[in-house]
């Protein structure tokens, strides 16, 4: 090929005034060493001409590696820095080492180009007792609220907060982890569908100020025509996502939009939808959009109360009106959180009538934030006020309500008190999945703010809770929000139809009937109906002892009696059934349901340090909480109570009362607790039925 003779006479002046330099271009790479199978992990590779040709390469086809940003560090110079994300599948054998090649083609003013090997080891992904087995959980690192929950071409996708190189929250950029399903049982880890550039490596102000992360938000699809246009410029299918953009150096959130055109594998660029207004309003986060008659509805938290927006673009938002939650606002809480609006069918109606469910959750500033907190500038508050301020957010826990409404298109009028949705200790920030035409279906995340940094599950801390479907009764002329598991954990149940536990008409007495007492497993799900008419109406119990064994970890699972008809369900994580101590505090909450119980041993020493090696300078919370909550028993002479129990290997979530009460709870047994102990005080009792379908092996 001829060259032309003026761009050869311009790069040799341009070496004659600018020799380049005669090392390589690489200066530091960051991230190399030990990776475990199943993990996802950046790497930072930092020198002269990065904003030149750059390649990597893997000598393993398998490893999947690629190129996330390339950009320089300051203005006016050619130094700056590529971030490379490796993901190791977990089949990956141990042991294996692979190479990462990254090349930096040669420029005229900077550098001669150059290469660095990367050797990474594959090591074996830590097996964990306490590993869920039917929860989805991270591979690695920490995650806590789900997001952007849809349903794209048979596939449920799964977005959530992400921290993919650290089982920590402490202020380091968030991200959307991403994995799907096809049966909302078994779940596969994606990449990261959106990220932001990691703050610490970017030295100036100003690079600073445009550092970012995707906090929670909502996804929905757009089809046909509407896909071709903007935002979404696609050519069949949109995934839009409408998320909101945290800035922390600027203290700002704003909503923006990023629309996927593979079904959201991965998303482009977002841009701007709903701004923060002047002064901007230090909470306005958390949308949730769904299709209303023709029209995008958003529903978003701002502070105490939650706003309703309208758009017929997904691009456009006009404010339609608020719904206020709390009567006022504090800088430590309670403030609205990750809100829903669902239109269910009432089940035993008559009519097709339909109700309008607002869901949210009650925010406030986790105490492990208080030691933490900077002012405008970043810097470290000397004044102890605010952190004292702060640290009354100790009186909160992290919950989830509902109201029951009418919703016009513009306004939704509660017509209910709000109710919880669920009253266990571990149950936070719910959203239903869109575009599931004939359900809706709801999972949050099973973790609690007061000790989330505590749990100690490695390499990963949070999980999801179990996928639950909605529905709507009414009783007493009451709307009641139902919840039952979802009929796709049919195929674990199918898979341990050969080791299954049925009894049927058996007395239940003071001790655990003998056909229980060789059950072991560390993983089941149960179905239980108790006739409770032999119990005394005073001082009677069902008490159910899941996995607690003789070591004193585990659950309780008790139903009291409390009148003729009437029994309230308690789940509870306490050594008191093991000969230990603990003082409960009994206090009433105004207008919701149930009890909210502090107790002194939750997940804090001994019982934590006993479990986890390495775990042992821990700072326990006390404040922990257990939940009593009013069941009633139906059927024949109001005798019957019935109870749907999961257990994972670190987890219970209990549906009594027909869907209308649940309890969800972490816990962190012994490996060797595997026991189902269930007995009566107080009188004797009778199972109608028990089933328990084993997911592990015994």
């Amino acid at each position: 090929m001829k060259v032309p003779t003026v761009s050869v006479l311009y790069a040799t002046v341009a070496l004659l005034i600018f020799p380049a330099p005669a090392r390589s271009a690489i200066e530091k790479v960051v991230g190399g060493g030990s990776i475990h199978q199943g993990e996802t992990r950046r790497i930072t590779v930092i020198g002269d001409g990065m904003d030149f040709a750059t390649s990597v390469a893997s000598s393993d086809a398998r490893i999947g590696v690629r190129l996330l940003s390339k950009k320089g560090l300051a203005q006016g110079r050619a130094k700056g820095q590529i971030v490379l994300e490796v993901a190791v599948p977990v089949d990956i054998p141990k042991n294996q080492d692979f190479n990462l090649t990254v090349k930096i083609a040669p420029n005229l003013y900077y550098s001669t180009g150059g290469s660095e090997t990367v050797r990474l080891n594959v090591q074996e992904y830590p097996n964990s007792s306490w590993r869920p087995l039917f929860h989805f959980a991270p591979s690695w690192g920490w995650m806590n609220d789900p997001n952007g929950l849809v349903y794209v071409n048979g596939t449920y996708h799964l977005y959530y907060q992400a921290i993919p190189f650290s089982r920590d929250h402490n202020g380091q950029q968030i991200n959307w982890g991403h994995a799907v399903s096809k049966d909302l049982v078994h779940w596969s880890g994606r990449r990261d569908a959106m990220f932001s550039p990691s703050m610490d490596l970017l030295p100036s102000s100003d690079d600073q100020n445009q550092v970012w992360s995707p906090f929670s938000g909502s996804a929905v699809t757009v089809s046909g025509e509407a896909a071709r246009q903007f935002p979404c410029v696609c050519s069949n299918l949109c995934v839009a996502s409408i998320f909101t953009k945290n800035t922390p150096a600027i203290a700002l959130q704003d909503q923006w939009l990023a629309a996927s055109c593979n079904g959201g594998e991965s998303f482009k660029a977002p841009e701007s939808v709903l701004p923060n207004v002047t002064p901007p309003k230090p909470d306005f986060r958390d949308p949730k959009v769904f299709s209303y008659k023709g029209r995008w509805i958003m529903v978003l938290a701002v502070g105490d109360k939650a706003e309703l927006y309208e758009s017929a673009n997904l691009r456009q938002w006009k404010l339609l009106s608020s719904v206020e939650i709390y009567s006022s606002l504090t800088t430590n809480g309670p403030f609205v959180e990750t809100p829903d609006l669902i239109e269910l069918p009432v089940s035993n109606s008559r009519t097709n009538e339909t109700k309008w469910v607002l869901t949210y959750s009650e925010g406030f500033l986790p105490p492990v934030l208080c030691q933490g907190l900077r002012d405008s500038t970043g810097m470290p508050l000397t004044d102890p006020k605010p952190k004292q301020e702060c640290e009354r957010s100790r009186k909160f826990t992290s919950r989830s309500f509902y109201i029951v409404g009418e919703f016009d298109g513009k306004q939704f009028k509660p017509e209910s008190q709000p109710r919880p949705l669920d009253f266990g200790s571990d149950f936070f920030a719910p959203q239903t999945w869109s575009n599931t035409p004939g359900r809706r279906i709801l999972a949050g995340w099973q973790n609690n703010w007061h000790y989330a940094h505590q749990v100690p599950t490695t390499p990963w801390r949070g999980q999801l809770s179990i996928p639950r479907d909605l529905g709507l009764m009414r009783d007493d002329g009451t709307y009641w929000l139902t919840q039952t598991p979802v009929p796709e954990l049919a195929v674990l149940r199918n898979s341990a139809l050969g080791r299954v536990t049925r009894l049927r008409d058996k007395p239940l007495t003071n001790r655990t009937p003998m056909e229980l007492q060789n059950f072991r497993s560390t993983a089941f799900d149960a179905d239980l109906v108790i006739d409770v008419a032999g119990l005394s109406k005073v001082n009677s119990e069902i008490k159910i002892h899941l996995r607690s064994g003789n070591t004193g970890q585990g659950m309780v699972l008790a139903w009291r009696r409390t009148g003729s008809d009437k029994g309230e369900l308690s789940l509870t994580r306490s050594a008191s059934e093991a000969g230990g101590a603990t003082s409960e505090l009994i206090k009433p909450e105004s207008g919701f349901i149930g009890q909210w119980v502090s107790a002194s041993l939750p997940l804090a020493a001994p019982t934590m340090q006993g479990l986890s090696s390495g775990f042992r300078k821990a700072q326990p919370n006390e404040r922990s909480y257990i939940t009593r909550v009013p069941v009633v028993a139906r059927g024949t002479n109001n005798s019957i109570l019935k109870l749907r129990i999961l257990v994972d290997r670190s987890s219970v979530e209990v549906f009594a009362g027909d869907g209308r009460a649940v309890l969800s709870s972490l816990f962190f047994p012994n490996p060797s607790n595997k026991e189902f102990k269930i007995y009566a005080t107080g009188g004797n009792a009778k199972i109608v039925s028990l089933v328990i379908y084993p997911f592990s092996d015994y």
